[in-house]
């Protein structure tokens, strides 16, 4: 379970001497599973919440491209993404709020798939994790804002030890 495995990582991070470091970062994507670990094991040691920049970018896209074209939703899709680089998530909270007004109600029976379903997603997604997501400030201080390079190498041990070859 999460609170066994969130001591579990705790005390391998501690084994490992990173509370000895002067920046430390907890990166990992919206699960509130992942944040109620860093809240109970990690905020006392100052590590700083990162949203992992992927998955924001991930949400932005699909947020962006929901129920539009191409070529419509791209231009949205850089203007909101940039702005998400450039710290002004809350200029992207209020253009996705707008674009769910737009879209309409979203129905309770409403499917993954629906534009309006997409947006909403997004829009609770943003306002939930835009304390984690102040990239420009993270860049600057010299701290990862992704788990992409952890993740890559996880899945190339797992393809050498669990190929069909092996």
């Amino acid at each position: 379970d999460s609170l066994t495995f969130g001591k579990h990582l705790a005390a391998q991070a501690w084994s490992l001497g990173f509370a000895a470091a002067f920046l430390k970062a907890f990166i990992a994507d919206g699960s509130s599973t992942n944040w109620g670990i860093w809240q109970r094991e990690f905020r006392h040691q100052f590590y700083v919440p990162i949203l992992d920049f992927i998955h924001a970018l991930t949400y932005v896209f699909a947020a962006a491209m929901a129920g539009r074209s191409r070529a419509e939703g791209g231009p949205i899709y850089r203007r909101w993404i940039t702005w998400v680089w450039q710290g002004a998530v809350l200029k992207v909270i209020a253009e996705v709020a707008a674009r769910a007004a737009e879209l309409g109600p979203l129905p309770p029976d409403a499917a993954e798939t629906d534009p309006r379903q997409i947006v909403a997603d997004t829009l609770t997604y943003l306002t939930n994790q835009q304390s984690r997501m102040n990239y420009p400030a993270y860049r600057q201080a010299g701290l990862p804002i992704t788990s992409s390079p952890v993740e890559s190498t996880i899945k190339q041990i797992n393809q050498r030890v669990k190929g069909s070859e092996k």
